[in-house]
Parts: C-alpha cells; structure tokens; sequence
C-alpha cells in the first residue's frame, strides 16, 4: 500500500476490498509493510486516516515512535494492517457483495469488541 498518504477509512476499505477479491487472500496478507493511523475511535467511511511506514519503537521503553507524517496530520492511533486485512477476510468470506457500509461495521465491531461480526 502506498506510503504517507492521507485518505479516508473508506478509501482504505476500497483498496483491501480490491486487493482480495482480485488477487485473494495471500495477495493481501503479503501487502503488511505499512500502518493505518486515525485520530478517533469511532469510524464512519469519511473518517480521515493516513498510511505510513510501520512505526519504530524505542530501544528501551518499547514505546511506539510514531511517524513524523502521522504526527504531522494529527493522528495517533495506529492500527495495525494485520487487523484490517483479517477483518475485511473475514467479513468478504461471509458476504462476498458486503458493501462499504458493512464493511465499516464489521471493522468498529472488531475495534469494539476484539471479536468478528457475524453477518
């Protein structure tokens, strides 16, 4: 996925959404050299977002060191690519037409209750 980039949770949706149906599961499980970072804990499609590096983090604390791009647009909670691309796997596996909307449903519901939903 492209790299420090501001777009919304839907163009995020979009572009895993994309990546599955075209080139399956591994081709998107094998796409995890980046981050997702949000300022807000709840989601709607418009939510801004924006796309890094995965973070650093300090040698002694083990702290997340977030990227100065994240930082710069006012984002600092970091979701890892891992969970985005198992839930939208999950969700896809269940409904192959889900719309964006159910999409963003299953990924708050996971973000909620660390948990899939069942459509």
């Amino acid at each position: 996925m492209k790299q420090n980039v501001r777009c919304t949770i839907e163009d995020v949706i979009n572009l895993l959404k994309e990546k599955y149906l075209k080139e399956g599961e591994q081709a998107l499980c094998n796409d995890n050299d980046w981050q997702m970072y949000v300022a807000d804990d709840e989601w709607f499609l418009t939510t801004a977002c924006c796309i890094t590096a995965p973070p650093e983090f300090d040698e002694e604390t083990d702290e997340e060191i977030i990227p100065d791009f994240a930082v710069e647009n006012g984002m600092d909670g970091s979701v890892l690519p891992e969970i985005l691309q198992d839930v939208i796997i999950n969700a896809l596996e269940q409904k192959k037409d889900a719309t964006n909307e159910e999409l963003l449903k299953a990924l708050n519901f996971y973000m909620d209750r660390d948990a899939f939903m069942s459509f």
